[in-house]
C-alpha cells in the first residue's frame, strides 16, 4: 500500500539566486528536496498529498497531486535551506495560466540564471595568462564558460517563479 505524505513548494530565495524546494512530512520531521522546475509545479497547492516513487533513471522522485511529477535535482536536506523562505500561493486557473505563460518563458529562465555568466570573462582572461592566445581565444573561452555556468545554475534546480 503506497502511502500519502503532505508536501508543499516552497522557493528560497538567497542573494541573487532563488532555488525551489517540495517539503514533504517524513519520519516525524520535515525535509526540503530541491526540485527542476516546470510550470506544473506551480499548480501544487500547500498540503497536497505527495507519494514517493522512481524516476526513469532509478532515482526518487515525487507525485504530487493532482498527478504533478516532481524530480529532485540534489540530495535532500534535513536542516532548512539557506535563504529566505517564500511560499507558494495557492493559484486559480486563470492564475495558473497567466503565472505558466511568463515563468515558464525562456527568456525568464536566462535571465534568472545570467548572473552566474559574470565568471566568463574573468575565465576567460585566466585562460589568457595561463595558456596565452589571442581575442578568439579569450572570446571562445568566456562564452564557453558563460554558457556553462547558465546551464549549471539550471540544472542546480532555479525557480523562475
Amino acid at each position: 500500500m503506497v502511502t500519502s505524505i503532505p508536501a508543499r513548494r516552497v522557493r528560497f530565495q538567497h542573494r541573487m539566486r532563488s532555488r525551489g524546494y517540495l517539503e514533504v512530512q517524513e519520519n516525524g520531521g520535515r525535509a526540503w528536496y530541491p526540485v527542476y522546475f516546470h510550470t506544473g509545479l506551480l499548480a501544487i497547492v500547500p498540503d497536497a498529498g505527495a507519494r514517493m516513487c522512481r524516476s526513469i533513471l532509478g532515482r526518487r522522485a515525487f507525485v504530487v497531486e493532482p498527478g504533478i511529477l516532481a524530480l529532485p535535482s540534489g540530495r535532500r536536506r534535513s536542516s532548512l535551506p539557506p535563504g529566505a523562505p517564500l511560499d507558494a500561493p495557492r493559484l486559480n486557473e486563470s492564475d495558473l495560466r497567466t503565472r505558466s505563460a511568463r515563468f515558464g518563458s525562456l527568456p525568464r529562465r536566462i535571465m534568472l540564471d545570467a548572473p552566474a555568466a559574470v565568471a566568463g570573462p574573468i575565465i576567460g582572461l585566466l585562460w589568457l595568462v595561463v595558456d596565452g592566445g589571442g581575442f578568439a581565444e579569450f572570446l571562445a573561452v568566456s562564452l564557453l564558460a558563460a554558457v556553462t555556468a547558465i546551464w549549471w545554475s539550471a540544472i542546480g534546480g532555479s525557480d523562475p517563479s
